[in-house]
């Protein structure tokens, strides 16, 4: 049987960790393929501060990267790493990549947890694969 190809999208946010948790309560190492996919988008305004700024978001990016593929050991696991548009690298991703299942949180920002933040919103109206949003 083939494995799930499920994308997995975390901005190193507490919140965007628990898809991880969840995934693998719900599917085993036999059964999922995950890619764990990091989106920085940037905004340059001064060349100075963009190029501290684009060091910080490289070593930050590593870390949240190897944290979430230390999570899955023994899963199949690839993490990639795009700089753009959050919503829309995520949902190039899925159509491109031919993702069975999106497993993302409703919003990474502590505070409204009863709302839905703009990139899930998006990726849920414009996916064409099977969207999981998780309530943390």
């Amino acid at each position: 049987m083939a494995k799930l190809k499920i994308l997995v999208p975390v901005d190193g946010s507490e919140k965007s960790m628990h898809s991880i948790d969840w995934l693998k309560r719900f599917y085993s190492k036999d059964e999922a393929e995950v890619t764990v996919m990091m989106v920085v988008e940037v905004v340059y305004r001064e060349e100075m501060a963009a190029v501290k700024k684009f060091e910080e978001l490289e070593m930050k990016k590593a870390a949240v990267l190897e944290e979430a593929a230390r999570k899955l050991e023994g899963y199949t696991v690839t993490t990639e790493s795009v700089a753009g548009h959050v919503a829309d690298s995520i949902l190039r991703e899925a159509k491109e990549g031919r993702y069975d299942l999106i497993v993302i949180t409703k919003s990474s920002v502590k505070g409204i947890s009863r709302i839905i933040g703009s990139v899930t919103a998006k990726v849920v109206r414009d996916s064409e694969v099977a969207v999981v949003v998780l309530p943390e």
